[in-house]
């Protein structure tokens, strides 16, 4: 059992004391080939190379950057019918939290060598974002504006002294985050408006679920944040889209409606963990607003002033268009790459293949 069928691309500017590590553990599985990148470019240059090779499985070794860019890299080639995985290399991870990734480095290459040799894999959602500023979407697993994008900004102006960088790591979120809450409004105040496509509005509370069909609906909101995703995790095992469903064909768009500070203060464990019916519980005792939520295949959102929006926690510009609206369209691509994933992930969706072979081929 080992990664014969596998090329591994390393990136090791995050954590670079751990690659030493993880060649030797390579080295013992049998990886067909490894090679760890010098920059951007070389990482780019050698995703590509490998949807010309022969290797069947692609190894990922790096953060959400890292992930991105192997993404989109792959998904713009056209190469559907590989398979992509992602070890733990990146000090956010929420690609790695989001398909149940092992901690430890042996496990996760054990992990993945056993998935190689059963051929554990599932063709998973991508959203498609088009901010107008290009020829082709770009292509990510969550998407974000407001508060979210604000605390990115806030962590990116918290930079290494040595390199110059950007401080990497959840302690330079959370701090970003909780500056934000003490020190700055928690709205910018901006009134988006959002034409939803094909979905349903569904509401989870405590005890109640509501659900709401519509083939369009169209609407105003002026929400602390609105998050898109087919996958449930930032990094930091933060659930910020916790009823995701990577292979449903549907994105998870939610509004978090808060009113005042103090609310996301006493909410913040909630939040963090993804229990929003918890929230929404408290919030509906007090008739507040709740966290919405709708799955639908496609939204447009607009503004008459430029915004600012993160895909995958990068953060970019939505400038005006022709018309002389901002707007950001977001849809979702089923299916669009076959991931390589942990058994235990696999097995969740797969549940009766190992107890009556042949099952799935009837």
């Amino acid at each position: 059992m080992g990664l014969e069928s596998c090329m591994v691309v390393v990136n090791p500017s995050r954590t670079p004391h751990l690659v030493k590590r993880l060649l030797g553990l390579l080295e013992r599985h049998g990886a067909a080939r490894v090679v760890v990148t010098r920059d951007r470019e070389h990482f780019i240059r050698e995703i590509g190379d490998f949807t010309g090779s022969p290797f069947r499985n692609l190894i990922v070794w790096g953060g959400d950057g890292s992930a991105h860019e192997a993404l989109n890299t792959l998904v713009n080639s056209g190469c559907t019918d590989r398979n992509v995985g992602f070890l733990r290399g990146g000090s956010g991870n929420g690609i790695q939290d989001s398909y149940e990734v092992p901690f430890p480095i042996a496990r996760q290459v054990s992990a993945f060598a056993e998935s190689a040799t059963a051929d554990y894999r599932i063709a998973v959602d991508l959203l498609a974002i088009d901010d107008g500023s290009g020829d082709r979407p770009v292509y990510g697993q969550l998407c974000g504006l407001g508060f979210d994008v604000r605390v990115l900004e806030r962590r990116d102006r918290h930079r290494s002294r040595r390199t110059g960088a950007a401080r990497p790591g959840l302690a330079n979120y959370v701090r970003s985050g909780l500056g934000l809450v003490l020190f700055e409004p928690l709205s910018d105040g901006r009134t988006y408006r959002l034409d939803l496509g094909r979905g349903k509005f569904a509401l989870r509370g405590k005890r109640t679920n509501a659900e709401f069909p519509f083939q369009r609906l169209s609407l105003d909101a002026r929400p602390v944040m609105i998050e898109m995703g087919t996958r449930p995790y930032y990094g930091g095992l933060f659930k910020v889209c916790p009823d995701v469903v990577c292979n449903d064909g549907f994105l998870d768009l939610y509004l978090f409606n808060f009113e005042n500070k103090l609310d996301v203060l006493r909410n913040a464990v909630s939040l963090w963990n993804g229990w929003h019916p918890r929230i929404n519980s408290r919030f509906a005792r007090r008739s507040k607003p709740l966290i919405e939520r709708f799955e639908i295949r496609r939204v447009s959102l607009s503004s008459p002033e430029p915004f600012l929006w993160h895909v995958d926690g990068e953060v970019r510009l939505c400038g005006l268009r022709e018309d002389g609206m901002a707007r950001l369209d977001v849809s979702v691509l089923p299916e669009a790459l076959s991931f390589l994933v942990p058994p235990g992930f696999w097995r969740k969706f797969h549940p009766y293949d190992d107890l009556r072979p042949g099952f799935a081929e009837s």
